[in-house]
């Protein structure tokens, strides 16, 4: 009878159009535009030039100082301070006209440098700016140097060879970006995914007049728990799988730099198995805890106050821990709900794969399935909380 009864509700849910907008489709559709939008966001147009304001008596000095910068773009504007704020141009530089006869005497020059720093584009001009202005002062500073007959090293006594601590520098920043973004896809794909059915399946329940007449039926209030705790959480977990694998064939076909993260190796086979695993956990947890809320509902409005912050819990994570390295994570990172997602996936990304922490998460996860089922449980058998 137990089993009848999530067959009937599994496919009552898969039935239901708006179920699968709502859990499957929806999701999917944000977490596409996600991905491409971190992928531009990583990825550099070559082709892309980036206009540089001067003074029409700087244009040629301005050009030739930048031609290793393609991306530059020098124009010359009587006013180029103007041409910034009126968005003619993403940055401007200006110097004095006998700025070379000064450097030749050993003055120092000035150059104003102006742009917005809050813009993706201007900050690339100014940095790109910066960079040849600090080359422009090494060439000056070393023919100095050699005029008065003085080794270059004299004034660079140090070098430093800067690599990553474990990490491969190529995918660095991919795996930076993964880290924190597929993360937030399995726990928001699985929150949204079941907050729908969650709300239906017990104040829709209330709202429908039709609870009375459920708990009528020969089956135990804790089969009926059971059965929409298993639909509810066998929903989450198939849009928390179906956003993977579709994020995961958008970032093998539909990007470049954020598939460079994708380097496992032979640890392939014991990552993914591991990944299932705790999404299907997480799916369970979920359940559990969005029923709870539902069960103390009276109308599904009410429910969706309750379910809106939990769905909303996914995203706490990005906030704590966008700034923790893979080697600062502590055994709380892996007992906390959310934060251990975030955590597990965290290492599972950068191929590490620790047997002690994969079992504080699975640990974590089934104790706070099993608190929040039994609070279930035991709202579910008092007709105060059932029925209105």
């Amino acid at each position: 009878m137990f089993l009848n009864m999530y067959i009937k509700e599994l496919k009552e849910a898969l039935r239901d159009r708006r179920t699968l907008l709502l859990s499957v489709f929806l999701p999917i559709l944000l977490l596409t535009g996600l991905t491409l939008f971190y992928e531009s966001m990583m990825a550099t147009d070559e082709e892309e030039t980036h206009t540089l304001a001067v003074d029409p008596s700087f244009t040629t000095d301005a050009k030739s100082l930048l031609k290793d910068f393609p991306q530059i773009d020098v124009q010359s504007f009587q006013n180029p301070t103007d041409a910034v704020q009126d968005g003619k141009a993403a940055a401007a530089l200006q110097v004095s006209d006998k700025f070379m006869e000064q450097i030749k005497q050993g003055e120092q020059v000035t150059f104003s440098l102006s742009g917005d720093s809050y813009s993706q584009d201007s900050s690339f001009v100014l940095s790109q700016v910066e960079s040849a202005l600090t080359l422009f002062e090494k060439q000056i500073i070393q023919e100095r140097l050699q005029s008065i007959n003085v080794d270059t090293n004299m004034i660079s006594p140090l070098k430093v060879d800067f690599k990553e601590a474990g990490i491969d520098s190529d995918n660095g920043a991919s795996l930076s970006i993964l880290s924190l973004f597929l993360p937030m896809i399995i726990t928001m794909a699985i929150s949204t995914g079941a907050y729908p059915l969650a709300s239906d399946l017990f104040a829709g329940e209330k709202d429908r007049k039709t609870m009375e007449a459920l708990l009528m039926t020969p089956v135990s209030r804790g089969k009926i728990l059971l059965a929409k705790w298993l639909t509810i959480s066998s929903i989450g977990a198939l849009a928390g799988i179906v956003s993977i694998l579709v994020v995961t064939l958008e970032l093998m076909f539909l990007t470049e730099e954020l598939k460079k993260g994708f380097h496992f190796g032979s640890d392939l086979w014991l990552i993914l198995p591991t990944a299932l695993l705790i999404t299907i956990l997480f799916s369970l947890f979920i359940g559990a805890l969005q029923m709870s809320a539902s069960i103390i509902s009276k109308t599904v409005k009410e429910s969706q106050n309750y379910l809106s912050p939990i769905t909303m819990l996914g995203v706490l994570p990005v906030l704590f821990l966008g700034g923790t390295g893979l080697h600062e994570l502590t055994t709380k990172h892996f007992l906390i709900p959310f934060f251990n997602i975030f955590a597990l996936f965290k290492e599972l990304l950068y191929g590490v794969i620790d047997y002690q922490n994969i079992v504080l998460t699975a640990g974590s996860l089934i104790v706070s399935i099993a608190i929040f089922f039994t609070v279930s449980r035991l709202l579910f058998l008092k007709d105060k909380w059932v029925l209105n």
